[in-house]
């Protein structure tokens, strides 16, 4: 199969997809769509929206800001700008991206050779970058909002419209786990669900062990993270 044979098996027979990429591991074209999707929706929000209006929502209103000592808080506004901010967008999706996606592959790896599923790191990282994918979902909503908007006022948060936060838990900006909530989204859920058919697709092993083998690390992340923002 070639790239976009891949991706169109992923989203109708999954399984023949993973077989594929058992063959014949690969990454680079998910992972290139995905940053480079990524970093275009986000260069053209931080491009249109209304700089001071977001200066004030974001940095302002902050609990982290309003405990600043009044020296300081000047020079943070002054650090807060559209240029700096936009720069800090690209360059954070274009290292954090990739960084994620080889730490998930190095937790995959860790359990295949625990569990004796013999396969190495390459197809592993190729797993999480081709089921990164349902990220471009979130993209897609992302770019229809900002072009439908009749408003430069709009939040960071409400172009993240699929994610639990936004759906249903509504936590403000900078509240205690509003990150989280943003991470847990249904691009994420359907990833993981991918991971599953995946695993169970190259160990021939049961559902059981294929979800506990990809929810496990999964769990522990995000129960850590949750710790850290509701301690």
């Amino acid at each position: 199969m070639n790239n976009l044979s891949l991706v169109a098996a992923l989203a109708t027979a999954p399984s023949n997809a993973f077989r594929e990429l058992r063959e014949r591991p690969r990454f680079l074209f998910p992972l290139l769509i995905v940053v480079a999707a990524s970093v275009a929706v986000n260069y053209w929000y931080f491009s249109t929206v209304d700089f001071e209006w977001l200066k004030q929502t974001v940095v302002v209103n902050s609990p982290d800001f309003q405990k600043m000592p009044e020296g300081q808080r000047a020079g943070a506004l002054a650090m807060f700008t559209r240029t700096t901010y936009l720069w800090a967008t690209v360059i954070g999706i274009c290292v954090v991206v990739p960084l994620f996606a080889v730490i998930q592959a190095l937790f995959l790896l860790v359990a295949a050779k625990l569990t004796k599923v013999t396969l190495g790191f390459k197809h592993w990282f190729a797993m999480v970058c081709w089921t990164m994918l349902p990220a471009l979902l979130s993209v897609i909503v992302a770019a229809i909002l900002i072009l439908m908007s009749d408003t430069r006022q709009i939040s960071p948060g409400t172009i993240q419209a699929l994610s639990l936060n936004e759906l249903f838990v509504h936590r403000p900006m900078g509240a205690p786990g509003q990150g989280l909530f943003d991470a847990l989204n249904i691009p994420a859920f359907l990833s993981w669900t991918l991971m599953i058919i995946g695993v169970r697709t190259w160990s021939q092993r049961s559902w059981g062990f294929s979800a506990a083998f990809v929810l496990i690390p999964l769990v522990a992340i995000f129960g850590f993270w949750a710790f850290l923002a509701f301690r």
